[in-house]
């Protein structure tokens, strides 16, 4: 199995070079201790996330490792001129000696798509995403000197090429994030892995997701022991369960309570949104979003190491999982209380699974047995 950590670097106090600093320490630390990647995530125009340029993030923390791999979660497609964000990562991959895992998204909160003057684009963004996702591999795939043109509804490419082109051939692996079945049905005719969190829906909700697009992708002719879904989990582990809640309760009710206010809410959600705005009114129902509650759902885990074994056991016997993203740096958390979360992380968890291989999803075992 392979670990990593994860930013989105929300800084409720503005201290945006502390936040920076602290970031680029816990990656090297998160080096030392044996994590394999890290991965960033973009974001614009509030408070939630500082990271609007994470190739540029992504350009100093190569500076700063040997060998953890670099992971994009995510470059949002939406907000950008293809081109350019092909050319950008294709840099990172440079510099960092072939790195670079990218990951895609079309981006969910209105007050982004508004800050990045493209507010119109909201409701086609499934479309924009999937035509800039397909220019971002088709420049990737060239060879340098070999021109790639694009016809869509959206985007309009005569004879571009990228410089530089990536060090990884035929291109970096590019993976995509989503929460909804047609995003599922991109990934799966497309043939791409995905990226998948919790954070808006209950962990046995996302465990079944998953196992459908396994099953459709298997049934598709991939490789069900290749299928490389890497899970973003909310995690803060310390010596015992009642002082891992107390370290995290103020972090994570800032937490909630900023997305809750940014994700498509409401009687005038895009188009496409829809379900953000389902999952918003399902907490709503249940009485907001509690410490307590997040942590019975599966949404996070908050505790301490042997207990986030036997869910992490679990869920490679259910979903197939082997490859977990920890977010440790959430909410403004306490610089050494992710350094201390990280050290427990190292010692009594990553060391159970590093080398535990690849497994087939329990509920699909008789279905790919009789494949065989």
């Amino acid at each position: 199995m392979r670990f990593g950590v994860f930013y989105v670097l929300e800084c409720p106090d503005h201290d945006f070079s502390r936040a920076y600093r602290e970031m680029l320490a816990q990656i090297s630390y998160a080096e030392h201790l044996g994590f394999d990647e890290v991965w960033l995530a973009e974001h614009h125009g509030s408070d939630y996330g500082s990271m609007p340029s994470p190739q540029v993030a992504a350009a100093a923390v190569a500076e700063r490792t040997e060998r953890m791999r670099i992971g994009i979660a995510v470059s949002n497609l939406t907000f950008d001129w293809p081109v350019r964000v092909a050319e950008d990562y294709a840099m990172v991959d440079v510099l960092s000696g072939g790195r670079l895992d990218f990951g895609a998204g079309r981006g969910y909160q209105p007050g982004e798509f508004h800050n990045m003057g493209v507010g119109d684009r909201q409701d086609v963004s499934r479309e924009v995403f999937a035509e800039a996702l397909e220019i971002i591999r088709g420049l990737w795939s060239r060879k340098t000197g070999e021109p790639f043109s694009f016809q869509g509804e959206h985007f309009d490419i005569d004879a571009v090429e990228c410089r530089p082109t990536p060090v990884q051939r035929p291109t970096p692996p590019m993976y995509v994030a989503s929460i909804s079945p047609q995003t599922f049905d991109l990934v799966a005719s497309q043939g791409y892995n995905m990226l998948i969190t919790p954070t808006l829906m209950t962990l046995p909700e996302l465990n079944r997701l998953v196992v459908d697009i396994k099953r459709k992708l298997i049934a598709g002719g991939r490789d069900p022991l290749s299928l490389d879904f890497p899970m973003n989990w909310q995690i803060h582990l310390a010596g015992s369960a009642e002082e891992a809640v107390e370290n995290v309760a103020e972090p994570l009710a800032w937490y909630y309570r900023n997305v809750l206010d940014l994700v498509p809410s409401g009687p005038d959600v895009p188009r496409t949104y829809e379900r953000y705005a389902e999952l918003v009114a399902a907490s709503e129902e249940a009485g907001g979003l509690t410490l307590d509650g997040l942590r019975e759902s599966g949404v996070l885990y908050v505790g301490e190491p042997e207990g986030l074994v036997a869910e992490i056991e679990t869920l490679h016997q259910e979903t197939g999982l082997q490859h977990l993203i920890c977010w440790m740096r959430f909410g403004g958390l306490a610089h050494e209380k992710v350094l201390s979360s990280l050290e427990l992380f190292a010692e009594h968890v990553l060391p159970r699974f590093r080398d535990r291989p690849p497994v087939v999803p329990r509920a699909l075992r008789d279905e790919v047995a009789a494949i065989r």
